[in-house]
């Protein structure tokens, strides 16, 4: 997919005046930005790349609150190596830091704000949801968010697919406005990745039967694979013919649990060994390897970067996601057998459709760009910046 560059302001590394901004970011103890265990991660990328292409910033700094330094080159995604800095080496310069990829203890908070710098936090994931898995666990979560940053914050900001959700939570706990701020994606790590996934990554029609991903990461209840399990199944049962294999990623670790292990027994599509399951894998890496199309699912969760993976590579994606019903092939809700029902007209219309299917999915990826005028604007304003 080639990208517009109307309306892109270009990347500089030029002194500039202006504000200064960091954004945490947790650099893993191998030195690695980990750029593929989560979306928030290549998050924080996209919002360094916005940043640093606004013509307002004079400069932008990742806050490293990891484990580790970098032990890798990180100007291949757009990274001045010299801009992942340890907050207290900076914090002079700093004007505001979005929380973003890591949480910041309240001392170095606390310290940062006396010095006049506003601080805001940056809501990739859902807390709310988050917290109360963590609550019902057993045994008990880690990974649920602290909250002794309750009232440090000059505004909250949330991406779409939290909004429901976790909106009232944020204004009850942090005192403070929560602000929607609109989800921001690149093809930055297709077009960053080895020859040989770059040179397999596209729909390439005329495949029959098809080979379909199923992705969900299955450790919240967000996204798992009950539901693209069930519609592979039922377009299964409908059209055997139609499907050649269906790949259920990040499930072979779960395959020796009763729970599963019974649910996926039951389907026709596990018992002919059409349908199988695999461990977890970088997603565009399996997606050019290994697939003609992706089922997906969310529970309010309808924003997700797998999606505009697939859509940017002109691959059928069938999802429940509202968010994006203009594209791919919407299902509703928990509809297995309206899922199946897009499947199979996927599979059927697709190579026709393709060249529309395209266009649309350039439109929407180019108006994800973090680096356009009207992204940065708007998040400048959101910042009290504009």
């Amino acid at each position: 997919m080639r990208l517009s560059e109307e309306g892109v302001v270009p990347l500089t590394g030029e002194a500039r005046s202006g504000y200064v901004i960091g954004i945490t970011i947790f650099i893993n103890e191998d030195g690695g930005l980990g750029l593929f265990e989560n979306g928030l991660r290549q998050n924080i990328l996209f919002l360094y790349r916005l940043f640093a292409a606004a013509p307002g910033c004079a400069r932008v700094y990742l806050l490293n609150h990891g484990d580790g330094q970098v032990q890798i080159d990180p100007a291949a995604y757009g990274v001045r190596a010299e801009d992942i800095v340890r907050t207290q080496d900076v914090a002079d310069q700093l004007d505001l830091v979005l929380l973003a990829g890591a949480a910041m203890d309240r001392e170095t908070a606390l310290g940062l704000r006396d010095r006049g710098c506003r601080l805001f936090a940056y809501k990739g994931g859902n807390g709310a949801v988050i917290s109360m898995e963590a609550m019902i666990a057993r045994p008990p979560r880690g990974d649920a968010e602290r909250y002794f940053d309750h009232d440090l914050f000059s505004a909250v900001l949330l991406t779409p697919q939290h909004w429901r959700t976790f909106r009232g939570w944020c204004e009850t706990l942090y005192r403070c406005p929560v602000r929607e701020v609109p989800q921001i994606w690149s093809p930055l790590l297709i077009e960053t990745a080895r020859p040989q996934v770059r040179a397999g990554f596209g729909y390439q029609p005329g495949a029959r039967p098809w080979r379909i991903g199923v992705m969900e990461p299955n450790i919240t209840v967000m996204k798992t694979s009950h539901m693209p399990m069930l519609v592979c199944e039922a377009a299964y049962r409908a059209q055997p013919q139609a499907l050649a294999a269906v790949y259920v990623t990040n499930g072979l670790a779960h395959a020796g649990s009763a729970h599963f292990t019974s649910f996926a027994n039951s389907l026709s599509a596990v018992q002919a060994g059409v349908m199988t399951f695999e461990p977890r894998f970088v997603g565009v890496e399996f997606i050019a390897a290994h697939c003609d199309a992706v089922v997906t699912h969310h529970w309010e969760n309808g924003l997700n970067y797998l999606y505009y993976e697939v859509l940017c590579g002109g691959y059928p994606l069938v999802h429940n996601s509202e968010l994006l019903r203009d594209y791919g092939y919407y299902y509703d809700a928990f509809d297995a057998e309206a899922g199946a029902r897009a499947l199979l007209r996927a599979h059927c219309d697709h190579d026709a459709a393709l060249a529309s299917y395209r266009e649309a999915a350039t439109e929407l990826i180019d108006r994800l760009n973090p680096r356009s005028s009207a992204m940065i604007r708007i998040h400048e304003a959101l910042l009290d910046l504009g």
